[in-house]
């Protein structure tokens, strides 16, 4: 609306629907066409369906990367792996769709191009939260925690939460860097370490509001620039209010059965 009512927005983001125009069952398949493979996929080869899922198992290559005492294996699963099926429905839902091979192609090879900044902070994060965990960080971080808010850590348990997510720009990064720290926790104040690590969840929602990635990836949408500031203005009231919720809602719940 913003963006609207200055007259930013970029002529590309309007639309204009005919009153004839109507939405027939064969059209709205074709649109969910690739969502409908993803489900039936995933579930079709899940623990769901055994024969299935026995059957696709043996595709997978195991990998020692630890020969010391209690060695680390990695499995690399070749076929039965979501993003697999999620790849194979994109291109059988492009075809449907009317998208020739030429076209999926140029637009893989433009997804690629935009998530590698993405896919590198991810491994990065992964393996920043690897090495934390490995080297006593994680405990040391938890410890303190609860030093120093005692029982009332819940409350801040989905700021914590918040805090990855507006650092990382991510709910995934900040579920891996702070998800442990949670479940510690949880474990040493005699709590649900399910109910602290939601907690963390919960928080995200928030952080991510108010992430500088957010709100850039925002405004390139609608092609605004320079207006970072008055849009964070606009939402960190909400996302203060929405921790504030989520801190009484913390208190409220973690003495429930879970």
């Amino acid at each position: 609306m913003r963006a609207e009512k200055s007259g930013h927005l970029d002529a590309r983001f309007h639309m204009n629907i005919e009153a004839g125009e109507k939405l027939t069952v064969k059209s709205a398949l074709s649109a969910w066409s690739c969502f409908i493979l993803i489900f039936v996929l995933l579930l079709g080869t899940s623990n769901l369906v055994p024969a299935v899922h026995a059957a696709l198992a043996p595709f997978a290559s195991h990998v020692q990367v630890y020969c010391g005492e209690n060695p680390g294996m990695l499995t690399f699963s070749w076929i039965n792996t979501p993003g697999v099926w999620i790849f194979l429905a994109a291109f059988v839902g492009g075809a449907i769709q009317g998208a020739s091979p030429r076209m999926m192609g140029e637009v893989l090879a433009a997804t690629v191009k935009q998530m590698t900044p993405t896919v590198i902070t991810m491994l990065s994060v992964l393996g920043c939260a690897k090495v934390m965990g490995y080297a006593g960080m994680i405990s040391s971080i938890s410890a303190f925690c609860i030093a120093v808010a005692g029982g009332l850590y819940p409350i801040l348990a989905p700021w914590i939460g918040a805090v990855g997510a507006f650092v990382t720009g991510s709910g995934t990064s900040s579920g891996m860097l702070f998800g442990p720290i949670q479940s510690q926790a949880a474990t040493a104040l005699g709590v649900s370490d399910y109910w602290m690590v939601a907690l963390n969840a919960l928080g995200v929602a928030a952080g991510k509001m108010i992430s500088p990635q957010t709100l850039a990836i925002g405004l390139a949408a609608v092609h605004v620039r320079g207006k970072d500031a008055e849009l964070l203005g606009a939402v960190l009231p909400y996302a203060a209010g929405m921790l504030v919720l989520m801190s009484a809602i913390a208190m409220l719940g973690q003495g429930l059965p879970l």
